[in-house]
């Protein structure tokens, strides 16, 4: 064999192993990218059946608050129907949360609009109170619940180092 001829044979072989050098190469990545890939349906597939888990929870809390409310409701027809509070206290109790316009910003001392039209407020009775509070305890706990199933999923979604 020539020294030509085991030059290029040194080259192919070199050329060769080169060749197989970037192919592992590619492997690894290719393993490293299809690993990452895993990784991240793994994460979702736990992510769902955290929301899940999360619903569910919260489907039996609110069929639960449903349930007292219902009883609530059946013992509040029993209540004698007294007058409780005066058409002024109701208009003032109306107006809480509704939506304020201009007018209303720039009168805030004055009447609210609904006692100040005389819109046909009454007394509100004993059973009137009683319902409203247990409709506002209820939506306010169904609202604490759903709350707490999403700090419970960014909890864990997010850990805290």
């Amino acid at each position: 064999m020539t020294l030509s001829e085991k030059i290029i044979l040194a080259i192919a072989i070199f050329v060769a192993g080169f060749m197989v050098g970037i192919k592992f190469e590619i492997g690894v990545m290719a393993n490293n990218e299809l690993a990452a890939v895993h990784a991240r349906e793994s994460d979702a597939i736990q992510q769902r059946r955290l929301i899940d888990n999360a619903a569910a929870a919260h489907a039996a809390t609110l069929a639960t608050l449903n349930k007292q409310l219902g009883d609530a409701r059946e013992k509040i027809a029993n209540l004698s129907g007294r007058d409780c509070l005066d058409p002024g206290t109701v208009g003032v109790l109306n107006a809480v949360g509704a939506d304020a316009g201009p007018a209303a910003a720039s009168n805030p001392s004055g009447p609210t609009t609904a006692a100040a039209a005389g819109t046909g407020l009454r007394f509100s009775t004993d059973k009137d109170v009683a319902g409203f509070i247990a409709v506002c305890r209820a939506r306010y706990a169904e609202l604490a619940s759903q709350l707490n199933q999403i700090l419970d999923i960014e909890d864990k979604r997010h850990p805290m180092p």
